[in-house]
């Protein structure tokens, strides 16, 4: 079975050869044939009808130059003529309202009080004595030896106080004070004629005669005196 088979595959093998061997051979010969025998002829007649179908050589046409057309040059606008300024007016600055200082009442120092005090506790002592009658006798402590003049001095040292802030700031110095005794009892006139340079001290002085009325002894008439007293530091 095997055999049959092989047998039959190298016919048509074959047969195939064959056939395509005449169609080659077949189409060779046919075109051998068909060849032109004069082959300048058909060289030329192929270049004749290839030089009619030649293009002519045109020469180019020049090309025609665009026309510059020159910008129109720009008309500048004129400028707007600018109007000047007014002036500013100044402005006017608020005017402060000076407020009226009322001046600052002084405080009366110390001092100036002191010196009240002792003119109103001296009853006037810059005045002068009044005349009563007859001129009113000057007793001087240290010119005149008088028991009366003692009896003062003695009234005088009982009431005298020593200030103690004096006493503190070392003041010292001696008050010369005159007054006047009056024959009804009391005093008057009561006055400073030599300072010690304290103010203090001329303050105590005077508060010490004050102190001292109801010490005095009573004169028979008026009488002026006139006594130191002494501030002394032991």
């Amino acid at each position: 079975m095997q055999h049959n088979n092989n047998n039959s595959t190298l016919h048509s093998f074959l047969i195939a050869s064959g056939i395509y061997a005449i169609l080659f051979f077949g189409i060779f010969y046919s075109t051998k044939n068909f060849l032109p025998k004069d082959v300048g002829l058909q060289t030329r007649a192929i270049a004749i009808s290839l030089s009619h179908f030649s293009p002519s050589t045109k020469e180019p046409l020049p090309t025609p130059k665009e026309e510059v057309t020159p910008k129109p040059t720009p008309i500048e606008k004129p400028k707007p003529i600018q109007k000047p300024l007014p002036k500013p007016k100044p402005i006017a600055k608020p005017i402060k309202q000076v407020e009226s200082v009322q001046p600052t009442p002084i405080k009366p120092t110390k001092n100036v009080e002191n010196t009240k005090e002792m003119a109103t506790e001296a009853k006037n002592a810059l005045a002068t004595p009044k005349q009563m009658g007859n001129v009113p006798e000057t007793l001087t402590f240290g010119k005149v030896n008088d028991p009366f003049l003692i009896s003062v001095k003695q009234a005088i040292d009982k009431n005298l106080e020593y200030p103690r802030k004096a006493r503190m700031l070392r003041m010292t110095g001696i008050v010369m004070v005159e007054f006047t005794l009056l024959k009804e009892g009391g005093l008057e006139n009561v006055r400073i004629i030599e300072s010690s340079q304290h103010q203090l001290l001329d303050k105590s002085a005077i508060k010490t005669i004050m102190r001292a009325t109801n010490d005095f002894p009573i004169p028979k008439n008026n009488v002026i005196i006139q006594i130191p007293i002494q501030y002394l530091l032991t």
